[in-house]
């Protein structure tokens, strides 16, 4: 039996800034880390936005994430051999748009799974040959508020669904068929550095219930790695690229500039961590590789919190980090769209609030007095 390495990125975006960028340009915004995606027999990332311009968004009132079309080049550029559409934005040009692009990644070599024209497509496996194994590729998306993903159902577009126990029956029935099972999963809390309690037990679950690989994503930061029964499970993996849409308001500092690039050796019967590096992008879509002793102190924290994870410490943690991210939410959204109005202004403001930010005051009210108790 064979062995193989997979090379796992984060969420990518590619559109705003890089829009109108020529194919050599976007060539030059990820030259520098090319070698770390060469590195596997088969690197996969996230695609985090609608492919195409075009198209009635669903929740137009929501950020729009996309991208033309030809930014496609992106992707191989970098290396990418399958992506999952498993996410809140491949659906943000509809659904038609959603089963365009996946015949325009088709048509450039770049295999998709967790998103398609119907819950059948969604959810169906992607099955290859590589490195003496036969490997399967699943996806899925919460679409619970805080994911906010659409499910496809039987006669419409969308995603795979996530939920507690929806995936199970999918991994068991592939993990009969093939010699290893990844599963890539768009799930957990935006900006906190913690995953929440109940993504532990269905990570660890799918491991269980034959899975080699679970890879995160949607958080927008970097969480724990942790290697459990003979499987490895990255709760989040981070954004790798993810522009600016300036005329949007959306733009990530900080941690969501930071990323994790991990490297798997795959077996048949288990999965290991062969390496993980930092990787960063500038306000222009530059990416580059941290230098290990920069990265060293975020990885520490990593590992310190994947000792606790699934205890209780675990999920106290977890509560503090979602409570202080909440109330910083609550101030920030105050503070922008009343506070600055004034009084009178203020209060028509208040009133007058989009549906994106009485949703973001809801939510963190919510989480708030639940004291950080979460889902997918």
């Amino acid at each position: 039996m064979g062995a193989l390495r997979i090379v796992a990125g984060g969420d990518v975006a590619i559109g705003g800034i890089l829009t109108g960028l020529s194919a050599a340009d976007l060539a030059l915004r990820v030259k520098d880390v090319v070698s770390i995606f060469a590195r596997g027999d088969l690197s996969i990332v996230s695609l985090d936005c609608a492919i195409g311009e075009a198209g009635e968004p669903p929740h137009p009132e929501e950020y729009v994430v996309d991208g033309p079309t030809q930014n496609l080049v992106l992707l191989e550029h970098l290396g990418v051999h399958l992506v999952s559409l498993a996410n809140n934005h491949s659906t943000d040009r509809g659904f038609e748009a959603l089963v365009a692009g996946r015949s325009e990644l088709s048509r450039r070599g770049i295999l998709a799974v967790g998103a398609g024209g119907d819950e059948g497509a969604a959810r169906a496996p992607a099955i290859i040959d590589v490195g003496g194994l036969r490997i399967g590729i699943l996806a899925f998306a919460s679409c619970d508020p805080w994911v906010g993903a659409l499910a496809a159902t039987t006669d419409a577009g969308g995603v795979a669904e996530l939920t507690q126990r929806g995936p199970m029956a999918d991994v068991v029935d592939l993990a009969a068929r093939v010699d290893a099972v990844v599963v890539c999963l768009h799930w957990g809390k935006e900006y906190v550095p913690l995953p929440p309690p109940d993504n532990v037990r269905l990570g660890r679950a799918l491991i269980d219930a034959g899975a080699r690989l679970v890879i995160g994503t949607h958080p927008h930061v970097a969480q724990p790695v942790e290697t459990y029964n003979d499987g490895v499970i990255c709760y989040s993996l981070g954004n790798l690229l993810f522009p600016g849409y300036p005329e949007q308001g959306l733009r990530f500092s900080g941690s969501g500039l930071r990323s994790m690039v991990v490297t798997i050796e795959l077996e048949a019967g288990s999965a290991s961590v062969e390496s993980i590096t930092m990787v960063s992008f500038d306000e222009e879509g530059f990416l580059s590789a941290v230098p290990a002793a920069q990265a060293q102190a975020t990885f520490d924290d990593l590992e310190e919190q994947a000792v606790s994870l699934g205890s209780h410490r675990h999920e106290r943690a977890w509560r503090r980090a979602v409570r202080r991210h909440e109330m910083d939410r609550l101030r920030r959204v105050l503070r922008e769209e009343v506070m600055a109005a004034g009084l009178r202004g203020g209060t028509r403001r208040l009133l007058s609030l989009g549906r994106k930010n009485l949703v973001s005051v809801g939510r963190s009210l919510r989480e708030i007095m639940l004291a950080g108790k979460s889902s997918q």
